[in-house]
């Protein structure tokens, strides 16, 4: 009983983490830009978010509890483990003011207890790779297309009058709607493929369903965890990278949306977080390199790295000290 209770308050913690690490990523570019303020931001992502699993479908929630551990054969205790591992990692990265991954830090923790426990033959290596090649390529992708949009608009806006201009700064409207379903269908597809198998495992179901209550349980903690905290990480991300202009930001958003709604599609974990650094990386590349602050943007990258590591080794400390008790 005691285990069935903890593991939906921490997935309900993981869930409220997510939404002042990521949503503050994702909020970042829309509130410094100052087109669109936070009272139409917030609820706009809170509803897409909610409808990206239900436009793009929930092949990455399946990714994550299916494809990198065993969460079925593992049991409760250690997917408290892992979901516990992950929360402590995201806490430290977020009180140095970083936005991090929730992705390494909850792929970290799992793999580091399920390997103190059951040894390197309950790892599935193939979605491991799948997961990373998608965060790192998230990162590339996200720059590319950030850099190369950045480019076009302002060929095409130079050729605009200031009116013209000035209206298509509000297809942030558009940007923030489909950037939240895109989340919605990845990285919040985390906690529901979590969910999903809480629910399982309390319940003694078998097979992967994801149900009504799988998707709603975390976006109501993730909306709580973007408006107590997400605007603290928005404004670390969105003023000490790169300086946005409200074209600049238009285009690193589109391009974020893109690249993460088309790796939902075929089941690539990504990260958004990730994807939204490197688009606004390669939009301020674009359009002036000394723009971007490359000393925060090391700093970031250096807790990336240090994510992984972490996690795995909260993930191993944590198991060992449950099983002992």
């Amino acid at each position: 009983m005691l285990l069935s209770v903890s593991v939906f308050i921490l997935i309900a913690l993981f869930a409220l983490v997510s939404g002042f690490n990521d949503g503050g990523s994702i909020i970042a570019s829309f509130l410094v830009s100052g087109v669109l303020p936070a009272r139409l931001i917030v609820p706009l992502l809170i509803i897409s978010v909610g409808l990206g699993p239900l436009v793009f479908g929930t092949a990455v929630s399946h990714t994550i509890a299916v494809e990198i551990v065993d969460f079925h054969r593992m049991g409760l205790q250690l997917l408290c483990t892992a979901l516990f591992a992950s929360l402590l990692t995201l806490l430290i990265t977020w009180r140095l003011k970083i936005p991090t991954s929730t992705t390494i830090a909850l792929v970290g923790g799992a793999v580091g207890s399920a390997l103190a426990h059951y040894g390197i033959s309950s790892i599935h290596w193939i979605g491991v790779v799948k997961v990373f090649t998608g965060f790192i390529g998230s990162v590339f992708v996200g720059f590319i297309v950030a850099y190369l949009l950045t480019k076009v608009l302002w060929i095409l806006f130079s050729r605009m009058s200031m009116t013209w201009m000035r209206r298509l700064r509000y297809g942030q409207y558009v940007t923030a709607f489909f950037q939240g379903l895109a989340y919605g269908a990845n990285d919040q597809e985390k906690a529901i493929g979590l969910m999903a198998v809480a629910i399982a495992l309390v319940f003694h179901t078998t097979g992967y369903h994801v149900s009504f209550i799988a998707i709603l349980f975390p976006l109501i903690f993730w909306s709580i965890g973007l408006v107590v905290g997400g605007s603290r990480i928005a404004r670390t991300l969105g003023e000490g990278v790169v300086k946005l202009g409200p074209i600049n930001a238009l285009s690193a958003q589109t391009a974020v949306a893109l690249s993460v709604s088309a790796a939902s599609v075929f089941g690539l974990v990504v990260s958004t977080t990730q994807t939204t650094n490197g688009s606004l990386f390669g939009m301020g590349t674009a359009r002036n390199p000394y723009a971007v602050n490359w000393a925060t943007s090391i700093k970031i990258v250096k807790i990336w790295a240090l994510t992984l590591p972490l996690a795995l080794i909260v993930g191993w400390l944590s198991t060992d000290l449950l099983l002992f008790m």
